[in-house]
C-alpha cells in the first residue's frame, strides 16, 4: 500500500518511465513485498498476489490476490477464512511515485461470499465517507436500533428515509475511520490482527516477516507525508539539530494531497 495519487490520461509509452522505472515495474515491486509478506506469514503454497494492467495500462495497474476466490487461511491445517485483496495503482500527483487510488482488503469465512468485515481506501472519497475505513458486516442489535434511532444530519438522514420505507439499517454501512490518506493500517496491520486474533496457523518468523513489511510501508508514507507538508518536515527536524535550507523560489517540488 503506497500513498495517494490522482487519475492521469494516458500517455506515450516513453513518457512512462520514471526513475523508479515504469508504472509496470514499480507496481510489480509493489506486488513484490505483499507476496513477500504473505510467503513469510502463511504456510504453503494457498496464494499470491499478481499484477492485472486495466484498459489503460500506462495509467493504472491492479494488484489482487490469487485465486480469485480468496487466499486461504487455516486454523490446525483446516482453511476458515479467506482474504481478498485489490490495489488500484498508479502515479501521484508530482507524477514520481507509486500510488495507491484505491484498495479493499476483505476478510470471509471459508464458504461464504459475504465479508465478516472489510478495510477499504479511497482516494477520491468525498466528506461523506472517511477515505480510508473499517466496515463490519456482522450484525448486533444494539448497533442496528442506535442506526434506526439516527437524526437528521448527514448519514443519519438517508438511513432514517430508507427505515420509513421499510428498509432495517445494516452495521456493514457504517465507516469506521482508520488513519485517512497517510497513515490508514497496512497489509501487515491486517494480517497480524487475523493470526493473533484468530490464531491462523503460520510459518516459522512470520512476526518479522510482519515487521519487515510495515517497516518499508511506514517508510514510504512517512515520505509522502514530508511531500504533504515539508515546512512542518522542515520544523520537526531543525528541531533536532539539522541544518535546513530553503529551497530557490519556484524550485519546490509539487505537493500530493
Amino acid at each position: 500500500m503506497s500513498d495517494d495519487a490522482s487519475d492521469r490520461a494516458a500517455q506515450p509509452a516513453a513518457a512512462d518511465e520514471r526513475e523508479g522505472g515504469s508504472l509496470a515495474d514499480v507496481t510489480q515491486r509493489f506486488a513484490a513485498d505483499l507476496r513477500s509478506t504473505l510467503r513469510g506469514v502463511v504456510p504453503g503454497d494457498g496464494g499470491t498476489f499478481d499484477v492485472r494492467p486495466t484498459a489503460t495500462p500506462l495509467t493504472h495497474q491492479t494488484v489482487q490476490q490469487d485465486p480469485p476466490k480468496g487466499i486461504p487461511l487455516a486454523v490446525d491445517g483446516v482453511v476458515v477464512l479467506r482474504l481478498r485483496a485489490s490495489f488500484d495503482c498508479g502515479w501521484d500527483r508530482t507524477g514520481r511515485f507509486l500510488a495507491v487510488r484505491r484498495s479493499t482488503v476483505s476478510i470471509a469465512a471459508e464458504g461464504t461470499d459475504e465479508p465478516l468485515f472489510r478495510y477499504d481506501y479511497d482516494a477520491d472519497s468525498d466528506d461523506k465517507v472517511p477515505a480510508a475505513h473499517l466496515n463490519v458486516h456482522g450484525h448486533r442489535d444494539e448497533l442496528v436500533f442506535a442506526m434506526m434511532a439516527a437524526g437528521h444530519r448527514l448519514r443519519g438522514r438517508a438511513r432514517t428515509s430508507a427505515v420509513r420505507r421499510g428498509r432495517v439499517p445494516r452495521v456493514s454501512t457504517l465507516h469506521f475511520p482508520l488513519g485517512g490518506h497517510r497513515f490508514r493500517p497496512s497489509f501487515e496491520d491486517v494480517l497480524e490482527m487475523l493470526v493473533r486474533e484468530f490464531g491462523l496457523d503460520t510459518r516459522p518468523g512470520w512476526r518479522a516477516a510482519v515487521c519487515a513489511g510495515r517497516t518499508r510501508w511506514r517508510a514510504v508514507q512517512l515520505r509522502a507525508a514530508v511531500r504533504d507538508d515539508p515546512a512542518g518536515a522542515a520544523e520537526a527536524l531543525a528541531d533536532l539539530g539539522y541544518a535546513i535550507r530553503q529551497p530557490a523560489a519556484g524550485g519546490a517540488p509539487a505537493v500530493p494531497r
